[in-house]
């Protein structure tokens, strides 16, 4: 499991369509950074963003260490291969 940092724009297919930017965290089951990179892209890109772009990349050693507020969403990119959280200020 990785976490990758994006930035991208929430576009009209979007739940909140309002064109500003926002950073985003993903948490992206893969087996290497460019396969994660590749899942939290087509995730976020799913759910409406577009103009992504990758910030950084890192592999999850211990899963143990995730906040305890962003464990719901780290169970459900192990389930379904990629879960995004959405920061409140674009």
């Amino acid at each position: 499991m990785f976490v990758v940092s994006l930035r991208a724009v929430a576009g009209p297919e979007n739940s909140q369509p309002d064109g500003r930017r926002y950073d985003l965290l993903v948490f992206a089951r893969a087996d290497n950074e460019a396969k994660a990179e590749a899942v939290a892209l087509r995730g976020v890109g799913q759910l409406g963003w577009i103009e992504a772009h990758p910030l950084r990349c890192g592999e999850i050693t211990d899963p143990a260490a995730i906040p305890e507020d962003l464990q719901d969403s780290f169970a459900r990119a192990l389930e379904g291969g990629c879960a995004v959280i959405v920061y409140d200020e674009p």
